[in-house]
């Protein structure tokens, strides 16, 4: 469940460490090494980039950005996952 809906969080922790090195340091529990790698994208990359983070810090601003629904298959999912932990 954690990956369907973080697969970001997927991408970081395994992916890219991967073909990049390590994504956090020593002595920091939150790491900025995708900095160094901005210029790996072409600048139209860059600017959707831009955008696109824009817009999901307004949607967090917002409260949006966790807003869902889910179906009734995620809603058994979860009420079995209650149970399991109970």
């Amino acid at each position: 469940m954690y990956a369907a809906r973080n697969n970001f969080a997927i991408y970081q922790q395994k992916i890219d460490e991967r073909f990049f090195g390590p994504t956090k340091s020593d002595d920091d529990e939150y790491c900025d090494n995708w900095k160094q790698r901005l210029h790996l994208l072409k600048p139209e990359e860059q600017g959707f980039m831009e955008k696109h983070v824009n817009l999901k810090l307004k949607e967090m601003e917002a409260g949006q950005i966790l807003a869902w629904d889910p179906d009734e298959h995620t809603l058994e999912y979860m009420r079995h996952m209650a149970k399991m932990n109970e």
